[in-house]
């Protein structure tokens, strides 16, 4: 069940992109519809224990994903699925009259991202898959800020950079659980007995509570959650309601029953949780920008928060949880408010609402209901919350004076959030008041204009979350049951919560009647507060503080940069060489006894092909033009394929033949942007060269003669060849070994190959190539007239292109048996495209607009997908799983293998479209129009044109 609940989040991930293209910004209410199917699964799963599910993913190192359902679970899972369903539906509303946003397509793809990622999160038992999750969540939030606008990329860098650097501590978190547990099993971690040393246990409280604090935005971190509210509402109230900030809570309750107590992680909290609320709650009085305001208000709410997480006691874990709950759907509800409001108004600042007429009934009452929660005003949820918050407070453990001091902090932090939820509710309803005497813009600005009620599908979420917290807060007692089952597992003791919104006259009863009548006088004595407020300026600035560790960083790169970034081979080849030499003298040193060479180490061929390749690369040493060094380097490669061969290493030599061959057509391509001639080298350079190349090559001798012939087979090789057949089907063993036993590795080489296609495309799509150079061929030379020459290609290239890429996939599917597989296949494809490339008149030729990135995309999604498909059959991620139809046997391999050609072939694909045509000043040079089809690659893909419809050479001029 638990599986099936992040399966049903991943289906909206898949089909964000198709729906969007075919319902717009409708496509938020569809979407929706699996996170609250989800969510209904998780909720008929709950049966008030812990549910556990175990699938099996690198199981040879400990990683799988191992799933867990227990209370604290179950509450923050409904908070990430349910407020995300809402968000989801209200963005469908929202996106269509927001400038910032014109491809739905892929804001959906990131929020549903997002919610999945969140979901994972909350669910991993296991440490490993936790992380994962827990990264995924800080990229979502960066590509969701940045894809704003342009001025929301610097908020974005520095909110991945903040968030990043607390994923590093958690990195170091576990890796160190991992290491002294033996397990990565969460659960199996926190069992263990680690937390009782002392040393131990106090460096992973402070490498757990910095991985919270820049998740939550707690000092010293907490400068990049205003700074993200560039992004558009719908990512705000998700990233502050129920996503981003709400693991960094999540993660503190988790390791709550192992830590609470501890005097450093109980400090940690204390300290920078009530530092925060103080300064969240003050900062938020004096923002003019609501949303803005709403910023520091989650600030602030998270630090009190953490405060209480840090008291430790169950009745504190207890309260935390309420308020989680209350904070989830009153920031919900402000948020997704505050984006209607600024819709119909065209402004979030409360000194322009000031001069309009503001006609909101349903907005503005549901706008006051979630503030006045968010105040903590009976008879609302966020005023059971805030009752539990002081209570909680009042009985912190430690010296007398503790209880009082983190109670009165707290109440302190209450005060302002009463002042600032009326400077909320009175800013976005046009009432703050009229401006002062003489003021200028903004507060004249479209004074007397009125803004009218927005369409009803429009508030309807919001208004919902806003009514649940009256309903909530009138009946709180149906939440004890999962708000019980959370404390237990956050507190690691029994813990029954019995919510009401009346017990009696109590000393936190009273705190908190001072807490609202102090706030309200701060409301009716608003100007002056704000006077006071504004002249509250900090002398540091957290942004500055990120913006200074970011340019110090690149600094730093370009220090290392100055030592190292050189174009010239020799300075990269040079270490590696020495390197090889170290090892060779330290070898030397310390071998004695070398085994008895087993049989005949070379033969006569041997030699006769050391020969050959030594010939070639004293050759190439010598050659004095780029064309004549890349002929006679294939002599080289030739020569290594020759030598593949005659050792019996067929797809090994195949894949060599190929790749020479599919090199020299793509060298061709670079070679005509490149000068003729190499430059003269001076003396001392070449002496270095010399002397790097002689110690690497003495060196490799040294190691082949030492080694060759001196072991008999190894396990590993005897394991392979006897269990090829037995355990995966097939008899071709390199390619049984790529595609079933190592196939991990493959994936992540096609995800590299990828990446390395996508840098290609996105280089070569937004920069102009160097302009060709002037042609090696004599124009006066028959050999200029590349048309009239290249007649039996065009002629017969067109047909034995299509024949060779038939024969490819004759090669992909008896790739299990014999000779052959993906990666050959697409490379036997690719010198099909090749030959077509050749015969081609013109680089606009129909037959060449192959979509390079749906090839890159889809193989890889393919090859990923297929591994997700090994969990259905039981066998784990890219486990391995078959049918027989007509005698011959169909395996999830073959699909594997598929997506590595796709991958490859997309590559090669790429290489051609993007080095071969000429682009002008114009097309290249100049900055992408975002709205113009072809400034996205996709767009590039689907309108099936090249970015420039030039001929792939000049045929008259230059030879290809």
């Amino acid at each position: 069940m638990l599986l099936t609940s992040l399966l049903l989040t991943l289906l909206p991930v898949a089909a964000a992109v198709p729906v969007s293209r075919r319902l717009g910004r409708d496509a938020g209410w569809v979407l929706a519809l699996p996170l609250l199917a989800a969510a209904g699964v998780l909720a008929a799963a709950w049966r008030g224990g812990v549910e556990a599910e175990d699938h099996p993913w690198i199981p040879a190192i400990g990683v799988d994903l191992d799933l867990r359902l227990n209370g604290l679970a179950l509450v923050f899972s409904m908070i990430v699925l349910v407020i995300g369903a809402a968000i989801l539906a209200y963005s469908s509303r929202y996106l269509g009259r927001d400038p910032a946003v014109h491809r739905h397509g892929t804001f959906y793809l990131l929020m549903t991202a997002f919610a999945a990622s969140m979901l994972l999160l909350v669910l991993a038992d296991n440490l490993v898959v936790l992380f994962v999750a827990w990264e995924f969540t800080s990229f979502a939030s960066f590509f969701l800020i940045g894809r704003s606008g342009d001025h929301a990329r610097d908020p974005a860098i520095r909110t991945l950079l903040v968030t990043v650097g607390g994923g590093l501590a958690l990195l170091a978190a576990v890796a160190t659980m991992v290491a002294t547990t033996g397990t990565a099993s969460l659960s199996g971690v926190l069992d263990s007995g680690i937390w009782q040393d002392p040393t131990l246990s106090t460096v992973l409280a402070v490498l757990l509570a910095v991985a919270a604090f820049t998740k939550s935005a707690q000092f010293p971190f907490q400068s990049w959650l205003p700074d993200s509210m560039v992004a558009i509402s719908p990512v705000s109230a998700y990233l502050h309601a129920a996503a981003m900030v709400k693991a960094g809570v999540f993660l503190l309750l988790v390791f709550s029953p192992v830590l609470a107590g501890h005097a450093v992680w109980s400090a940690l909290l204390l300290i920078s949780g009530l530092t925060t609320a103080v300064f969240g709650a003050v900062a938020a009085v004096r923002r003019h920008d609501l949303k803005g305001l709403l910023a520091y208000s989650t600030m602030s709410q998270l630090g009190l928060l953490t405060a209480v997480i840090g008291i430790g006691t169950p009745a504190a874990l207890t309260a935390a949880i309420v308020h989680t709950v209350a904070h989830a759907l009153f920031k919900s509800s402000l948020f997704m408010l505050i984006g209607v409001v600024d819709h119909e108004a065209g402004t979030r600042d409360l000194r322009v609402l000031a001069g309009r007429r503001v006609r909101l009934p349903v907005t503005g009452t549901a706008l006051a209901v979630a503030a006045l929660s968010m105040a903590g005003i009976p008879p609302l949820l966020g005023f059971v919350s805030k009752e539990g918050l002081l209570d909680a407070a009042l009985g912190t453990p430690g010296p007398a004076w503790a209880g009082p001091a983190v109670t009165a902090a707290i109440a302190l932090a209450s005060v302002f959030t009463v002042a600032y939820s009326g400077r909320l509710v009175l800013g976005a309803l046009g009432l703050w008041g009229p401006s002062p005497a003489g003021a200028p813009e903004p507060w004249e600005s479209g004074r007397g204009e009125e803004v009218h009620e927005a369409p009803a599908a429009f508030w309807a979420m919001p208004v919902l979350a806003a009514a649940a917290g009256v309903v909530l807060g009138l009946v709180p007692h149906v939440l004890d049951a999962p708000v019980s089952a959370a404390a237990h597992a956050a507190a690691g003791e029994e813990h029954h919560a019995h919510l009401a919104l009346w017990h009696g006259v109590n000393p936190a009863l009273l705190v908190s009647a001072a807490v609202i009548a102090t706030g309200a006088v701060l409301v009716l004595l608003r100007r002056p507060v704000e006077r006071v407020a504004a002249r509250a300026a900090l002398p540091v600035s957290g942004l500055g503080a990120v913006d200074e560790a970011r340019h110090g960083l690149v600094r730093l790169g370009a220090l290392v940069d100055r030592a190292s970034g050189s174009v010239a081979p020799r300075v990269h080849l040079l270490i590696p060489a020495l390197v090889l030499g170290a090892f060779a003298l330290a070898g030397a040193l310390t071998v004695d006894d070398l085994p008895a060479v087993v049989g005949a180490p070379s033969r006569w061929h041997d030699w006769a092909l050391v020969v050959l390749v030594g010939a070639g690369v004293v050759a190439t040493i010598r050659a004095k033009t780029r064309i004549s060094a890349m002929v006679v380097v294939g002599v080289v490669g030739f020569g290594v394929t020759l030598w593949f061969f005659t050792l019996g290493a067929v797809d090994v030599a195949l894949t060599q033949l190929l790749v020479e061959v599919l090199t020299v057509c793509v060298m061709v391509l670079l070679l005509r942007r490149l000068p003729g001639r190499f430059r003269d080298e001076e003396a001392p350079h070449r002496v270095q060269a010399v002397v790097a190349a002689t110690i690497a090559g003495v060196a490799a001798t040294l190691g082949v003669l030492a080694f060759t012939g001196r072991s008999e087979m190894s396990e590993i090789a005897h394991f392979y060849l006897t269990q090829t057949y037995a355990q995966a089907g097939g008899v071709n063993v390199v390619n049984v070994i790529l595609v079933d036993f190592r196939a991990l590795d493959t994936l992540g080489e096609m995800t590299v190959l990828g990446a390395t296609g996508l840098t290609v495309a996105a280089l070569l799509l937004n920069r102009r190539p160097a302009p060709p150079q002037r042609s090696a061929v004599d124009l006066r030379s028959p050999l200029a007239h590349v048309r009239e020459n290249l007649v039996h290609i065009r002629v017969f290239g067109r047909v034995f292109g299509m024949l060779i890429i038939a024969l490819s996939v004759l090669l992909l599917l008896r790739g299990h048996y014999e000779p052959g597989g993906g990666f050959i296949a697409a490379l036997v494809a690719g010198a099909g495209y090749a030959l077509l490339y050749l015969a081609a008149d013109h680089d606009t030729d129909r037959r060449l607009q192959w979509p390079y990135l749906t090839l890159i995309g889809g193989g890889i999604a393919l090859g990923a997908l297929t591994g997700v498909a090994g969990y259905l059959t039981g066998k784990g991620f890219l486990g391995a799983a078959g049918v027989k139809i007509l005698g011959y046997g169909l395996s999830t391999t073959l699909a594997f293998d598929l997506g590595v050609y796709l991958a490859v072939l997309g590559l090669i694909v790429a290489a051609f479209s993007l080095l071969g045509p000429e682009r002008s000043e114009t097309e290249a040079g100049a900055e992408p129009d975002p709205t113009s089809p072809i400034a996205d690659p996709a767009a590039e893909q689907t309108t099936g044109q090249t970015t420039a419809p030039t001929p792939a050479a000049a045929r008259e001029e230059t030879s290809r």
